[in-house]
């Protein structure tokens, strides 16, 4: 599976963000960045994976300067963004983030998820979807169990809608 130019730069973007964040530096950054691609190549997730693992390698990280809460996310409780913001933008382990908190790794790992599910309902409300099934069928009274909108006459076909205002 290839990688156009478009998806590849901003994969590299995204990489090199993280790969900043995480060293402070941005030497170290582009470091990271070229050694996780000989490793992990173009491809999204493999490249940011490879990224972590490369940064994580080389001195002067964690960053301790944290990020703010975006406006996006104010979905997303204090308490549990700090985890979030400290393994997912700064690249901690849970046990560096745990550490840096001063919480247990069980109480890290309990904000992680939360602050995750957080974010990710955050960003769902903020974006359009191309999925095929949302919520807005059911809201047209469509049939849950069936995946369809209601089809009375089940030929699949459309029918004209009774309009009670109209004299009988």
């Amino acid at each position: 599976m290839g990688v156009d130019e478009q998806a590849a730069t901003a994969s590299i973007r995204a990489a090199y963000g993280l790969a900043l964040r995480m060293t402070g530096s941005p030497a170290a950054a582009g470091e990271a960045v070229v050694r996780a691609v000989r490793v992990g190549g173009l491809e999204p997730a493999p490249l940011v994976q490879a990224v972590r693992a490369e940064a994580r390698q080389l001195p002067g990280r964690p960053q301790r300067v944290g990020v703010s809460r975006p406006d996006a996310f104010h979905g997303v409780a204090l308490r549990d963004w700090e985890v979030v913001e400290r393994i997912a933008l700064r690249g901690m382990t849970i046990s560096e983030a745990a550490e840096d908190a001063g919480l247990s790794r069980a109480e890290t790992i309990m904000r992680l998820q939360r602050g995750m599910r957080a974010a990710r309902a955050c960003l769902e409300r903020g974006q359009a979807t191309a999925d095929t099934e949302t919520p807005a069928a059911h809201a047209l009274g469509g049939d849950r169990a069936t995946r369809r909108l209601d089809d009375p006459a089940r030929d699949r076909q459309a029918e004209t809608a009774p309009l009670s205002r109209l004299p009988a």
